[in-house]
């Protein structure tokens, strides 16, 4: 029945796809299977019309093979995710990993999409995708995972800890950071910290790794900078006692 839908020259299309074996296509890629754009855009369309590909972003298409059954193909998430940036430096963060980690058992409601070009919210096969622009130097300590046939980008475990001080209160984070603290790399997570390019995070962090008992020696690579004070605590209260070591106001 499907067959009686497509021309040959659209099932030629669709079984090259097929040999290819993956699940997202560019439009330059359709392009150069089909030998010319005139022909690849007149069979774009009539794929478009007939579900066997769907439009994800400008030029870029879900391809939906011949053994979905009644047209209907679910693709991974972050395939999708690696999409939507187009190309830009990023990982994926936040709520999805955290969960993933263990540090919540809060099952992520959206996926987010740490990136150095776009800010900007999608929905896709009802999945919720929002994708947050930060500076480049705050995407590092990654670590990549093949799902299908694409690398995708991830935050490592003692980098989606230190995200938690940024997508948290610092309450919950410094709760998260305690229970964790046996289960990481210390080494590492300091290294994280010491990169980080934002200095509160550094002061607050370096401060409740003190309180936990780790290594001076460690916590030494931790540039706390020498003018002013922080708040500990994003709270309304605006006094407390002074740590001068961390540059911390306690106030709370």
């Amino acid at each position: 029945m499907i067959k009686k839908t497509l021309s040959s020259k659209e099932i030629d299309l669709i079984t090259r796809l097929e040999f290819e074996g993956r699940e997202i296509y560019t439009r330059k890629e359709i392009d150069f299977f089909c030998g010319n754009r005139k022909k690849s855009s007149y069979l774009i369309k009539k794929l478009l019309e007939k579900k066997r590909l769907r439009k994800i972003v400008k030029n870029t298409y879900l391809f939906v093979p011949m053994k979905a059954p009644q047209g209907r193909w679910a693709v991974n998430e972050y395939l999708i995710a690696k999409t939507l940036i187009g190309g830009a430096k990023y990982y994926i963060g936040y709520a999805n990993v955290f969960n993933s980690y263990g540090f919540t058992e809060q099952v992520a409601q959206m996926i987010h999409v740490i990136n150095d070009k776009y800010s900007k919210r999608k929905t896709f096969d009802a999945v919720r995708y929002k994708l947050i622009k930060v500076l480049p130097d705050k995407i590092y300590g990654l670590e990549t995972r093949m799902i299908g046939k694409e690398n995708i980008v991830f935050a490592s475990k003692e980098r989606a800890l230190l995200d938690t001080f940024e997508f948290y209160d610092i309450k919950k984070a410094s709760g998260i950071l305690n229970e964790q603290i046996n289960n990481i790399d210390i080494a590492v997570f300091v290294n994280y910290v010491a990169q980080y390019p934002v200095q509160i995070f550094r002061r607050r962090i370096g401060f409740f790794l003190e309180k936990l008992g780790v290594s001076q020696n460690i916590l030494d690579k931790i540039d706390t900078g020498q003018k002013s004070y922080s708040f500990l605590y994003n709270t309304g209260v605006k006094k407390g006692k002074i740590n001068k070591k961390w540059r911390i106001i306690i106030n709370g």
